[in-house]
């Protein structure tokens, strides 16, 4: 073996410049507070009071409706569409009508139907 093989090369040891981030930190800090309130202090006022000349906004007409556009407003469980739409459905499956009267095709309550094919019946 060589000499060189013996001696370990040693590493530096790691060290982190804490004072300087805390220094970056804090100097971030202070220019976000300043700047937040510089915006308060002479933008915000001014453009509020330039975009509400005759006071504040008007509510907008969609507020409170059930649905606005395709959106459901309100929380689901207090939604009462899906119950009166399921309930709509479950007496079109459980009545007898028109499909198309012209052509003489009806729909049959779900239970009578299932009933027929059951028993090998076709229309």
């Amino acid at each position: 073996m060589s000499e060189q093989s013996h001696h370990a090369t040693r590493a530096e040891p790691d060290r982190i410049g804490t004072p300087r981030i805390l220094a970056v930190g804090a100097a971030a800090l202070l220019l976000f507070a300043v700047a937040s309130w510089a915006t308060i202090r002479w933008g915000y006022d001014r453009t509020r009071a330039e975009m509400l000349p005759d006071g504040p906004a008007a509510q907008p007409a969609e507020i409170g409706r059930n649905k606005i556009g395709i959106v459901e407003q309100r929380l689901f469980g207090l939604a009462v569409e899906p119950a009166e739409w399921r309930a709509r459905q479950r007496e079109r499956l459980e009545t007898w009508g028109w499909v198309d009267r012209s052509a003489g095709v009806v729909h049959a309550p779900i239970g009578d139907a299932m009933a027929r094919v059951a028993r090998g019946d076709r229309p």
